[in-house]
């Protein structure tokens, strides 16, 4: 896609967020002696198909602010905190106010809005294109929900208005993850580009062919999730996906394009906001730096001055200053920032699945024998379409493919997993919560854990998220509670290091 297109394509789509996200979202209708009272003339009682949709996509990546940013970037150590509580994902600890806003977030707003538009159209036939993509859009939901609590509230999740089902069970990860890869299946072949879509969809404009290549590609990253638990059904999906038609370029990549007023990037809107709380990991700094990687100065840049270093995970404001943990003496301010070109644009897109990811997973199937193919062209092509996708941001300037070049041939595959894994890690800057899910899929890279004292996981790498002690309690498991403690009874303690369905140790 050409720069002319695209930007005009997000002032577009920037107007109509800003234009659908400040119209009433009202559901329910007034009780009939009572309606001439309540009803507003010169409005509609129900929200539009593409009213919601939209809201769908928005709310679905409103959570990545200041509270995915707390936790998983911390754990994965591409950023780093100084501050305490706030920041469970860096210390290990608990912080009672940041996780749990993600999990009842998303299911008072996008669970809610998504269950709800697909009930709204599944029984006419007209609209299977809203009701398919619609179900492909839940378990995009859903699987960061389960990827990081494990087992959930799903099959009976978001249906209180429509079943009086106020107490929704918790379903094993196991049969969540089936029945993604069953409405995968079922959804994506059903779409239509001769029947009528979405006009609303920040994504791809309800481009049918661009949506059934998101669903495959989404099919191709949770067949991948459950290789060490079902490597044959594993295997089988990857098969099916590809089949079916994954990314085959960056043009291709889910991209969410925010509007500074009505839906600003939260990643963005956060750091903004909290300068003062992170700083870029010296793990994932050192990487870029050890090997001269082009995306170093793309992803980061000094906060003042010349400096460029990464800041280590678990220090605080005394341990800063210890020379063995700090030996250039910096300040925490003088540690590397976000590149602001990035960062200070409120209307920044985001960028989820991509054509890079794609790729890798390509790779990881061909040395695992599962699908043919040159394992080594494909993680070059990921390499290159993971330096150039930054190049939707305004003002970035991405590697030539000269400088792609020499860097790949500095670096030559070698055919590991390893090598894969670590690549994912640096595509997955800025998409936190698929960094944790793929750092504990793969194992790469290999990473130090922190042991900061009086931590809650003995200084053991967080897994998961808990339910309880995370914000959620008081929202949803006080109200839930026998569900909740099936839950417990079923999955293991309500901890950091419990293990999901899918990650299991080697």
């Amino acid at each position: 896609m050409n720069n002319l297109n695209f930007n005009i394509m997000r002032k577009f789509r920037i107007l109509i967020i800003g234009f659908i996200l400040a119209i009433p979202l009202i559901f329910t209708s007034c009780k009939d002696d009572l309606a001439d009272k309540n009803i507003n003339p010169n409005t509609s009682s129900v929200m539009t198909y593409n009213a919601q949709f939209l809201y769908v996509q928005s709310s679905a990546h409103a959570t990545y602010g200041q509270f995915v940013m707390s936790f998983y970037p911390c754990v994965t150590q591409q950023l780093a905190a100084i501050v305490l509580g706030t920041a469970p994902g860096d210390k290990y600890w608990t912080s009672e106010d940041n996780l749990g806003s993600m999990f009842t977030t998303a299911y008072t707003s996008t669970i809610k809005n998504v269950v709800d538009l697909i009930e709204r159209t599944k029984d006419d036939p007209d609209l299977s294109n809203y009701y398919n993509i619609a179900r492909i859009m839940k378990v995009y939901a859903f699987h960061e929900l389960t990827d990081s609590w494990g087992d959930i509230p799903y099959s009976e999740a978001g249906r209180a208005y429509t079943d009086l089902n106020f107490y929704p069970v918790y379903d094993t990860q196991e049969s969540i993850y089936m029945d993604f890869f069953s409405e995968l299946n079922s959804a994506v072949p059903a779409l239509d580009a001769t029947k009528a879509t979405y006009t609303s969809d920040s994504y791809y404009g309800g481009d049918i062919q661009q949506w059934k290549k998101l669903g495959y590609s989404l099919m191709l990253r949770l067949a991948m999730r459950i290789q060490k638990v079902k490597p044959d059904l594993a295997k089988q999906w990857v098969q099916t996906a590809i089949a079916g038609g994954v990314f085959t370029s960056n043009d291709d990549n889910q991209v969410f394009h925010h509007s500074q007023t009505g839906s600003p990037n939260q990643i963005n809107n956060a750091m903004v906001g909290n300068f003062n709380r992170f700083r870029a990991a010296k793990t994932m700094v050192d990487m870029l730096k050890n090997t001269n990687d082009p995306r170093l100065n793309i992803f980061v840049e000094p906060y003042s001055g010349s400096v460029l270093e990464g800041l280590p995970n678990g220090l605080d404001a005394t341990t800063i200053s210890n020379p063995v943990n700090n030996p250039l003496g910096l300040s925490f301010n003088e540690f590397a920032y976000f590149n602001r070109t990035i960062m200070n644009d409120l209307s920044a897109p985001s960028i989820s699945l991509n054509y890079s990811e794609m790729c890798f997973l390509q790779a990881e199937a061909v040395l695992r024998g599962w699908i043919s193919g040159d394992a080594t062209a494909l993680y070059n092509e990921g390499v290159t379409a993971s330096m150039k996708m930054w190049d939707i941001y305004s003002g970035i300037t991405v590697p030539t493919d000269a400088e792609i070049e020499a860097y790949l041939t500095a670096h030559p595959f070698d055919g590991s997993l390893q090598m894969i894994g670590n690549q994912m890690y640096l595509t997955n800057w800025r998409s936190y919560i698929e960094g944790f899910s793929n750092w504990r899929r793969t194992g790469y890279p290999v990473l130090t854990p922190v042991n900061y004292p009086n931590n809650v996981t003995n200084g053991v790498m967080p897994r998961r998220i808990p339910y309880d002690g995370c914000g959620v309690i008081n929202t949803g498991v006080l109200t839930n509670e026998a569900n909740y403690e099936a839950a417990v009874a079923r999955q293991g303690a309500d901890t950091y290091t419990t293990r999901v369905w899918w990650d299991v140790a080697e």
